[in-house]
């Protein structure tokens, strides 16, 4: 079975936010609570980096849920995913909800326009 670690990263790092954003916590009390640094837990938000078992088992605590859910993502092939998808998604995830709405909003339009 083949891995893609740029794939990973980023729907670890997905997973992360939305616990994260779920508990109302913000990057600066996760990392605090967690002892990992505001930056690196940035970092693996966008998927620009993926944790090692130990950063795995700090935010899991900071974020006070088990490992396993933690890891509790979906499986995903890659054939499900278009590039284009992956590559949206990716910019998504770095935006704030309004901001993820909004653009979603203009996608949208722009697909309407090209399917005139």
């Amino acid at each position: 079975m083949n891995f893609d670690r740029k794939e990973i990263s980023h729907t670890l790092g997905l997973r992360i936010r939305k616990l994260r954003t779920e508990r109302n916590i913000s990057q600066e009390a996760l990392a605090f609570s967690s002892g990992v640094h505001t930056t690196y837990i940035g970092k693996m938000e966008r998927g620009e980096k993926c944790p090692s078992i130990d950063t795995l088992y700090k935010l899991a605590k900071g974020l006070d849920v088990s490992v396993s859910e933690l890891l509790d993502i979906p499986e995903v092939k890659p054939s499900d995913y278009s590039s284009a998808e992956i590559r949206i998604k990716a910019a998504l995830s770095k935006l704030c909800g309004n901001e993820a709405n909004e653009l979603a909003d203009i996608v949208e339009r722009i697909v309407e326009l090209k399917l005139r």
